[in-house]
């Protein structure tokens, strides 16, 4: 039996077919596919059916949608279905890998057969799989601390579906960390595998993360799901807070109070045009609780909306600009037109 299991809690069937076809087209082909279908109304093993002779796969159609309410669990009832496989990769019905992927995990595997947890680069595609952006690179070995600071710094990009890592060791380590909309708890949980030893970046292959109106990493101008994603980014923040005061990693206090401080704030600040004075107040008061950061909320959200004024009027400008030159555009137009 293969070491790798391959798992895809499956929903959406939009791309789904193309996310089979690149694993089906894996020039190593020793791993099993599981697919955890969360109760979707249509009939996404229409789909999986295709490739039922190709590779081996197992299918697990849930009763019930959990994933619209626990993502997390999701993922993890999913991951339940693995048999004797030790590896785990957490992969998605929308995004592509190389066709090398599985042949490059099992290199490095070789090489660094103590690590826990391996991670390929990545390259952003739109609706067409044309490359639209290429995030960070990571190093050859990436040390939890780097992580965090890099995380916390707009250094790298990270997303669940890069990361291949040790059954047992998940396990061991108590699962998932769960945060609301799972938003957070993939780089906290890769935080919390990789603290002893670290992280391998598989540098031959790379994995194709998808932009598209259908993810929730897309979602910016839903209210009421950005201010989930905000509370859940204050939990992840506290938790690291929390973990480095327990001595989890070596990173100075008040170092790390003044990275996440700006993480956040950043967050706010990219957001600001959806949110209102008194939930930019309560939202930051929270997150200066939750990390002991003694400083004035109302300076925050002054300067916050200062921001959002500036770029109010910055807004209007523009689309004044636009249209003067719509209207010289036309004005020409016409007088060539009338010249003709």
């Amino acid at each position: 039996m293969s070491n790798l299991a391959i798992v895809i809690p499956a929903y959406k069937s939009t791309y789904f077919d193309q996310a089979l076809l690149a694993i089906v087209n894996q020039t190593n082909k020793d791993f099993t596919l599981y697919i955890g279908d969360d109760c979707n109304p249509e009939n996404l093993y229409s789909i999986v059916e295709k490739y039922i002779d190709r590779i081996p796969i197992v299918y697990k159609h849930f009763d019930e949608n959990i994933g619209g309410k626990d993502l997390v669990a999701q993922w993890e009832r999913c991951i339940d279905l693995v048999c004797n496989e030790e590896w785990i990769w957490l992969f998605s019905d929308d995004d592509m890998m190389d066709p090398n992927c599985v042949k490059n995990f099992f290199n490095s595997l070789n090489q660094y057969p103590d690590f826990d947890l391996f991670h390929f680069n990545v390259q952003k595609i739109d609706e067409h799989e044309i490359i639209i952006d290429n995030f960070y690179f990571f190093p050859k070995i990436l040390t939890s601390e780097e992580f965090i600071l890099k995380r916390l710094q707009g250094g790298c990009f990270s997303m669940v579906v890069e990361y291949i890592f040790r059954k047992s060791h998940f396990y061991n380590m108590k699962r998932f960390v769960n945060f609301d909309l799972a938003w957070g708890s993939d780089d906290a949980t890769w935080i919390k595998l990789g603290k002893n030893k670290g992280i391998v970046n598989i540098e031959d292959s790379k994995v194709y993360w998808r932009k598209s109106l259908i993810n929730i990493s897309s979602i910016v101008k839903d209210k009421k799901i950005l201010i989930r994603k905000l509370n859940a980014q204050i939990k992840f923040g506290n938790w690291i807070y929390e973990q480095s005061k327990q001595g989890e990693f070596k990173i100075e206090s008040s170092f790390l109070q003044s990275q996440l401080e700006k993480w956040f704030m950043s967050t706010i600040q990219s957001n600001i045009e959806f949110l209102n004075f008194k939930l930019v107040a309560s939202l930051i008061e929270n997150f200066n609780s939750v990390v002991e950061k003694e400083q004035s909320t109302f300076q925050k959200v002054i300067f916050l909306y200062t921001y959002k004024i500036y770029r109010y009027f910055i807004g209007i400008i523009k689309k004044i600009i636009f249209w003067r030159f719509l209207k010289l555009q036309r004005q020409k137009f016409q007088s060539l037109n009338t010249f003709l």
